[in-house]
């Protein structure tokens, strides 16, 4: 018999379908993932945030086969704890500040297999407050996972993702601007001769077609992703409220895909030379790759992403004592609810 131990995350909806699937037990998979699928609020970080995690959905979209480990949700077979295979137990306890890095890291060093089941899809309501500075917060997180390290292969491995993620950012950003100055080159052409010389030898307009073309496809491509995971969704949990593609903005998701592109290389730099980070009122710092001191601070901010009012985990309104909110609690409890038969 296999044991097996997993890492969730609190702020996901978990599918009731998929405790009655079996994810694929077998001891040549040494981490077994899932990926999130956010659901937008309505800000432009909660979008943000949508397009940053949408490359998480490629073990999906690969037949189960991944090298993206995400930390809100992780299996491995307990036994490996148990031993500290390959020393991850150790790497966790006196290791860096992320989970998932350092065992993507300990996977990929010792070639061993991380894959993501179709159905392990679960939607993630973002909140419903979440402004643009919680947005830059989250991101310079993600950005400083890249400083920690626990070993040279991982060292190693986000260096390299260091160096493409900002290569890839900003070469996807450039094109627009580009465009925007073919464009005021063209609407200026009029007024001028020498622009106008200059505009008609040059085939910008054909550029900024062509990129208009890119960019449509990308939506699309990002659009039939997400109906597909929602209907997915959708199946796994009926009882469940159903999801649907009409509450996102696509205009929004198009200024995102820029806005984060653009942000990433800037938080990445101040992440590096900074070497801490504040979350949810704690201040970690680095050295040498590992947490070498952590401060807490007084009041502690918020900075958690999920609108987990969405899904049950209540809190009292202000204004009302515990008492009330209790008083009303018990009152609904006692309603019949939607889906009782």
């Amino acid at each position: 018999m296999f044991y097996f131990w997993t890492m969730m995350s609190d702020c996901i909806l978990g599918q009731s379908e998929l405790s009655q699937k079996k994810w694929r037990r077998t001891l040549r998979i040494f981490i077994q993932t899932g990926y999130p699928l956010d659901l937008p609020s309505g800000s432009l970080g909660s979008y943000c945030i949508y397009e940053y995690h949408m490359p998480c959905s490629i073990g999906f979209a690969t037949g189960g086969r991944t090298f993206f480990l995400w930390g809100g949700c992780m299996m491995m077979h307990a036994d490996d704890f148990r031993q500290d295979l390959y020393g991850l137990v150790t790497a966790l306890k006196n290791g860096g500040y992320s989970d998932d890095m350092t065992l993507a890291a300990i996977a990929g060093q010792h070639k061993r297999l991380i894959t993501s089941p179709p159905v392990a899809v679960f939607p993630h309501p973002l909140a419903s407050d979440l402004s643009f500075s919680r947005y830059w917060n989250y991101l310079r997180k993600q950005t400083f996972v890249l400083e920690s390290y626990v070993s040279k292969v991982n060292w190693i491995m986000n260096r390299a993702l260091f160096g493409v993620h900002f290569y890839l950012s900003w070469g996807f950003v450039c094109p627009y601007v580009m465009a925007l100055v073919h464009i005021a080159t063209t609407l200026r052409a009029p007024y001028s001769a020498i622009v106008k010389e200059a505009a008609g030898s040059s085939c910008g307009l054909k550029l900024v077609s062509f990129l208009l073309i890119c960019t449509l496809t990308e939506l699309v491509s990002m659009w039939n992703l997400t109906r597909v995971e929602i209907q997915l969704c959708n199946m796994l949990s009926p009882e469940g409220p159903q999801d649907s593609l009409r509450s996102y903005n696509w205009g929004l998701v198009f200024v995102a895909v820029l806005v984060d592109n653009f942000l990433y290389p800037i938080s990445a730099i101040r992440s590096h030379f900074s070497q801490s980070i504040n979350w949810s009122g704690i201040r970690y710092y680095l050295r040498d790759g590992k947490i070498s001191k952590i401060e807490r601070e007084n009041s502690s901010k918020y900075t958690d992403l999920g609108g987990k009012h969405l899904y049950g985990k209540k809190t009292y309104p202000a204004g009302k004592s515990l008492l009330g909110y209790l008083s009303i609690s018990l009152a609904q409890w006692h309603q019949p609810k939607k889906y009782d038969v």
